[in-house]
Parts: structure tokens; sequence; C-alpha cells
């Protein structure tokens, strides 16, 4: 019983020794790094890094800020470029209404749209006209509700990048309103696109889709014959496998041109009152549905050169009652059904082509 005691006496002895000179230490130790970490905490609220070092902006222009994604806030006289070059990849850029005058370059992914999601109230205009006002060369970027303007030279939105959406913006007096470049993937919906040379062109790019747009010409100093503007609503050159549906194209030079394009659908487009309503040179085995194909200062709504294996089948003349079409050299095997006439001539095949009427 004594030894017993004698080491529960030592044992207390040990206790409190521990207690005094190593716990007590490191509950010190434990505070100070409290403090720190606290510290460390605060100093993150004012500056937010991403995995790559480069992602630094002041926390008074976050919204809200989660594991995904930052949210800049713009605010008129703040410089949109600024938190496009600060945001993380794959955050949002949210600007709210004025004009701002930047030539946009945006080489990561992100969403960039309008705090209002109206274009009347965001409007962003060339700073410098020789430039695009946008230039996306980054996949997976969002460009929505913008009122974009004034390159001269260049385009409202140039796209390099794949997997992009561009909606519910307004793009006028630019020498391109969209401009699609060796590109994949992307969709063009609900954009109001005026009085520009171009509406929309792609130039060798697949599986886009440009849709519920409305493209119309009239406001353009240098005037074409056909009293509008602009040369062409939607252009596509050696671009494959895009759809095109419910646009409405008015007043252009060309209403919808392909050149070298193949397999494209063009289904439930109302092409009205443009010099050429549309245009196959080069292409091949493209589908054109239900549209309705109003002419307007030429004679034939429809040219047909040098392609083959095409379908015109349900579409309309309106008005007019027939759609007028041409082929030229070479286009052979190219089917056309319903209101369908060739102009002031016979509906028979010419020499050298061998298209089936129905």
């Amino acid at each position: 019983m004594e030894q017993f005691n004698s080491n529960m006496g030592e044992t207390l002895i040990t206790h409190l020794f521990l207690k005094e000179e190593i716990i007590m230490p490191l509950k010190k130790i434990n505070i100070k790094l409290t403090f720190v970490l606290l510290l460390i905490f605060f100093a993150s609220m004012l500056y937010i890094f991403n995995t790559n070092g480069n992602c630094i902006y002041p926390q008074k222009s976050f919204e809200n800020i989660n594991n995904s994604s930052i949210n800049i806030d713009v605010h008129s006289g703040d410089s949109i470029q600024q938190a496009i070059d600060n945001v993380c990849s794959g955050g949002t850029v949210t600007v709210y209404s004025g004009l701002y005058k930047e030539n946009l370059a945006i080489d990561k992914p992100l969403s960039i749209i309008s705090k209002e999601r109206k274009h009347e109230n965001a409007i962003i205009q060339a700073a410098d006209p020789e430039r695009d006002v946008f230039k996306i060369t980054a996949n997976n970027v969002t460009v929505s509700g913008f009122n974009i303007t004034g390159s001269q030279n260049k385009s409202g939105i140039y796209c390099s990048g794949s997997g992009c959406n561009i909606t519910g913006n307004k793009l006028s007096y630019n020498m391109y309103g969209i401009y699609i470049n060796n590109s994949n993937r992307n969709t063009q919906d609900n954009n109001e696109i005026n009085d520009n040379f171009f509406g929309i062109y792609l130039n060798n790019s697949t599986n886009n889709q440009v849709s519920n747009n409305n493209f119309s010409c009239f406001g353009l100093i240098a005037k074409l014959d056909n009293g509008g503007g602009g040369i062409g609503g939607i252009c596509l050159e050696d671009s494959n496998n895009n759809r095109l549906i419910n646009n409405t194209i008015l007043k252009y030079w060309e209403g919808i041109n392909l050149t070298n394009s193949s397999n494209n659908e063009l289904n439930n487009n109302s092409i009205l009152d443009n010099y050429f309503s549309l245009s196959l040179i080069n292409s091949n085995n493209n589908k054109v549905l239900n549209n309705i194909i109003v002419k307007g200062g030429y004679s034939f709504s429809v040219i047909i050169y040098h392609s083959q294996n095409n379908t015109l089948q349900g579409n309309t003349g309106g008005l007019n009652t027939e759609i007028k079409v041409t082929y030229g050299f070479n286009s052979t095997n190219n089917t056309l059904e319903g209101e369908i006439d060739n102009a002031d001539e016979p509906i028979t095949p010419k020499i050298g082509s061998e298209d089936f009427w129905v």
C-alpha cells in the first residue's frame, strides 16, 4: 500500500510538472497559431488567389464567392478589361448599366453578363474602331446582355474559342456582328443584329447553332442596290454541320450564303426582302427545310451553283406564293419540293444538271 501511495505521489508530481512546463506552453502556442490563422483569414477577405496565382482582386468588387466561381461587379466608370484580367477562370463578370468605351480581350473561360440582362442599358463601344469590340480566344465563354457597337473594320464579337454562348445581345454598326473563326460547338441565340455589313459569319467552323436571331440592315450610310446596307445576314464559308434555326433576316444583299459548306441544316428561317435570299455555292448535302423565302430585288430567290445533293423541302414563298430557283454549272442531284418555280423559265433541268423537281 505504501509503495502504491508513493507511486501515486510521484505520478501526481509528474502530472503537475507536465502541466506547468509542457502543456501550458503548448496552449500559448495554440493561441498564437489561432491568432495567425485569423490574420490570414481576414487577409484572404481582401485578396483572393487562385491556384495559378494570377487571380487577385479587392473583396469590395465581389458580390458572391463560392468554391466554383468568383463574381466581380463592374460599375460605370470602372474598367471591364481589368475585371476580366483579374477574375478567376470560370468566374463571372457582371456589368452594370452605362457606356463603356473599350476593346475587350478574353483569354480564359468566364461569363460576362449585364446586370439587368437588357442590352439597351449596358453599352460597349469600341475604343479603337480598327479592333474587335470583344475578342474571344478561350473556350467556354458566355457573353450576354450587351449593346456592342463601333468596330468599323472588325467584329462586334470575334470568337475563335469553342463551346461559347453569345446570347441576348444587340450588335450594330460593326463590319461583322459576330465572326466565328476555326471554332466549334458555339451557340449564337436571341441576338438583335442590326446595320452591320455582315450579320453572323462562320469561317471554317463546325457544329455551331445560330438560332432565334433577328437580322436587319436599314441604316448604314453606304447603301447597296437593294435599299439596305448589309452584304450578308448569315454567311458560312468552309463550314460544315451547322444549324441555322428560326432566324429572321431582312434587307441584306444576301440573306443566307453558303460557300464551300456542306451538311448544314437551315430550318424555319424567315428570309425576307433581301436582294438574294439564299445562295448555295460549291456546297453539298445541305437541308433547307420549312423556311419562308420572299425575294427582294433580284428575280431569283435561291441560287444553286456547282452544288450537289441539296434538299429544299417544305419552304414557302409567302405572299409571292412561289420560290424562284436558278441553278448553274454542275449542280446535280438536288431535290426541290414545294412552292418552287424557275423564274420565267420552264421548270426543267438545264444541260449538265440532274435535279429532281417535285
